[in-house]
């Protein structure tokens, strides 16, 4: 019985133009040999299974092929066929992590003084140079800063960070990326066929999303499924092999949590859980599924994930308008928040469940402006904000059915009352007098406005009344809200001094909250009275929205304040 040979081994590159997705590093490497600028010192760095150890490979052959240096080399001669299978007597491959101690490098430094013994150069490969120890770092440098002419080193890193800024400023450093998703299914599906393996489009995205760019993963993941399989490769033995949960699953948990179904989301959990499914995985499967319906709700058409099928990309369309964007956020970031947790937790199920009933009973967004559109269709109101805030308003909403029952009277709290010391109160102004005993307010509240613009929002329908012992100031459509606001002293302290200027020192201001609407004028009067704004001031709009009979029904109903 012949030995078998990997997947991952038997399609290793064995040329530059094999390379997959590394043009920044191969076309430089290519030139540099052939212009002559071959350097002393080269750093790859990068993810597992990008090419960097290969690269390297390749570059030895390059460097040492007998119709060489050539950018292109035979593999054919027995320097090529030397390093191709590890026997090369010039070429030394040493694994750092195995190899860290300062005795070997110093070995290694020795052993560089003397010339090739078959080969233009001696060429060291170091892999994971970032794990030999900091004594055996500084044993490097002497011999990487000056080696002789026929020396060269090629050091390979997925830690770029953690090597020394004194090795790599000696060495040329190139950077290895990860190789996209159809770069991979695309060799998947080069090499399924010249192995003869009967596989489908989503076996091969799924292995290629598992992969994560790493052309070695993906070559070992085909290997594993090919050898479970025993035949024709499908999504449901690519998923079983690999320990996945398959895409049924995940579909119904986030249509669980769409529904706010705890019940649903928790037998997804105890499906996961009865199929054996490691609850690790099922968490970073989950992440990328919410991410996948995030993006579809946001993107809408422009949605595109090239490891998805046509049918299911459009099946993550339509899911994905059930909730809203922040919903699939808020989602997302629960089950991230889960996957940190599972790795310390010692009740990976009960994290699991947990999850799935905070996740399903979450709070909903709701878009303010649709929830008052929505709630005055019910009760037969105009819109929001629509109305015209000159057009007479009604005094209430009188619905045939309520929408909500009816809440609870709440006790009437006692309005503020803010007096100063009691001192005989001159007469106001002339050119405050108005009838009926009402004194104009409106340039007082500019003036108060132009402090605290706020106040507009809880004075705007406010009367200033002339009484005995000197002002009142009566504040319609009240609410708790109001009376905190108007309750604390820097506002108490800015109303009396702003009406103590405009009608005299020393005149005694007495405040009142009220509920309801003056009984002066009506709601259209206050608004014409209010003063001369655009229609895009925010002091106006929230003005009209503060007056608006149906606002101020919300926020009895739902015992509800604006937050200022």
């Amino acid at each position: 019985m012949s030995e078998y040979e990997a997947l991952a081994r038997r399609y290793r590159p064995q040329t530059f133009d094999e390379v997959l997705s590394q043009p920044q590093v191969t076309q430089t490497l290519k030139n540099a040999i052939g212009m002559g600028r071959i350097h002393h010192a080269y750093l790859f760095c990068g993810p597992r299974g990008t090419g960097k150890t290969t690269t390297a490979r390749i570059l030895a052959k390059a460097l040492n092929c007998e119709q060489g240096p050539t950018a292109t080399p035979c593999n054919a001669c027995p320097s090529c066929v030397g390093i191709t299978n590890g026997s090369h007597i010039d070429v030394r491959e040493i694994d750092a992590a195995s190899h860290t101690g300062v005795d070997d490098i110093r070995e290694l430094r020795d052993s560089t003084q003397y010339v090739p013994a078959m080969s233009r150069f001696k060429i060291y490969i170091i892999d994971e140079i970032h794990r030999l120890s900091p004594n055996a770092k500084d044993a490097l440098l002497k011999t990487l800063e000056e080696p002789p002419p026929s020396v060269k080193f090629i050091f390979a890193t997925t830690e770029p960070h953690e090597v020394p800024a004194t090795i790599r400023s000696r060495a040329l450093r190139f950077d290895f990326h990860l190789v996209t998703h159809d770069v991979l299914r695309d060799q998947l599906r080069r090499i399924a066929g010249q192995e003869g393996l009967s596989i489908d489009a989503d076996s091969l995205d799924i292995i290629a999303a598992e992969a994560a760019g790493s052309v070695r993963d993906s070559q070992s993941l085909l290997d594993q499924i090919a050898s479970y399989a025993d035949g024709a490769i499908t999504a449901p033995i690519t998923n079983e092999a690999l320990g996945l949960v398959d895409t049924e699953a995940l579909f119904a948990f986030s249509d669980a949590v769409a529904a706010s179904d705890a019940a649903g989301a928790i037998d997804v959990v105890g499906r996961v859980s009865r199929g054996g499914r490691d609850y690790g995985q099922f968490v970073r499967q989950l992440n990328e599924h919410f991410k996948r319906l995030l993006f579809a709700r946001t993107l809408r058409e422009r949605f595109a994930d090239p490891g998805l099928g046509e049918e299911t990309r459009t099946r993550y369309a339509e899911s994905a308008k059930i909730l809203s964007e922040n919903d699939w956020l808020r989602a997302l970031l629960m089950s991230v928040e889960t996957g940190r947790s599972l790795r310390y937790s010692p009740q990976p199920r009960l994290e699991m469940e947990l999850f799935a009933l905070r996740v399903s009973q979450m709070d909903r967004s709701v878009d303010i402006k649709s929830l008052l559109d929505r709630i005055g269709r019910q009760i037969g109101a105009p819109d929001l904000f629509g109305s015209s805030p000159s057009t007479p308003r009604p005094n209430g909403p009188t619905p045939a059915t309520p929408p909500y029952p009816a809440p609870m009277q709440r006790p009437t709290v006692p309005a503020p009352r803010m007096e100063t010391r009691p001192t005989p109160a001159p007469e106001p102004s002339d050119a405050y007098h108005g009838s009926n005993g009402r004194l104009d307010f409106e340039p007082i509240l500019r003036e108060i406005c132009r402090h605290r613009p706020t106040l507009r929002a809880i004075l705007g329908a406010a009367e200033l009344m002339r009484t005995e012992g000197g002002v009142e100031l009566n504040v319609y459509n009240g609410s708790t809200f109001h009376q905190r606001q108007l309750g604390q002293k820097p506002v108490r302290d800015l109303i009396h001094t702003e009406i103590a200027r405009a009608l005299g020192e020393g005149i005694k201001v007495v405040v009142h909250v009220k509920e309801g609407p003056s009984p002066h004028s009506g709601l259209a009067d206050d608004a014409a009275t209010a003063g001369p704004t655009t229609p895009d001031d925010p002091a106006r709009l929230r003005r009209d929205t503060e007056n608006e009979h149906l606002l101020q029904e919300i926020i009895r109903r739902f015992d509800g304040e604006i937050v200022e």
